[in-house]
């Protein structure tokens, strides 16, 4: 008789969170604050982009799932917090974009002129980082990327 009542239980439990009468994803969502330092000024704005997967990371602006343009502080650090993101996988590319261009400017040589950095402090070696160096995962309430810019 009691293992009849387990599994009813169980049951109604399982119906309950398919038909959505228990909140299934309240556990699985999340902040990720982003840290950015070591701003030389506070020319512009500082162009943060979230992406969920490899494909048109970093270079495709329909690849961004969030985004935000904060100012920079006197400080020289700036934080932006994204709400309520699913668990899982996820990748930062930022630019100081000190012209205000949208768009990262280069000078000779084709070598940046403004600042960038990408999640998990990965280092640039001649080309952007692929997903893959700069993933991290999302799996707690509160996720922080401390991300220092590089000129």
């Amino acid at each position: 008789m009691r293992t009849n009542k387990l599994a009813l239980a169980l049951f109604i439990f399982i119906g309950l969170t398919i038909a959505g009468g228990i909140d299934a994803q309240s556990s699985t969502l999340g902040d990720i604050t982003v840290v950015i330092t070591n701003l030389r000024n506070t020319d512009g704005e500082i162009l943060i982009s979230l992406y969920d997967k490899a494909e048109g990371f970093p270079k495709d602006r329909d690849a961004i799932i969030r985004a935000a343009a904060v100012p920079p502080e006197a400080s020289g650090q700036v934080t932006t917090v994204f709400k309520g993101l699913p668990h899982g996988d996820y990748a930062i590319a930022v630019l100081h974009d000190e012209d205000n261009s949208r768009g990262m400017t280069f000078g000779r040589f084709h070598l940046p002129k403004e600042g960038y950095c990408f999640s998990n402090n990965v280092k640039v070696r001649f080309k952007p980082p692929k997903f893959k160096k700069t993933k991290f995962t999302l799996d707690s309430d509160n996720v922080t990327q401390t991300l220092r810019i590089r000129y």
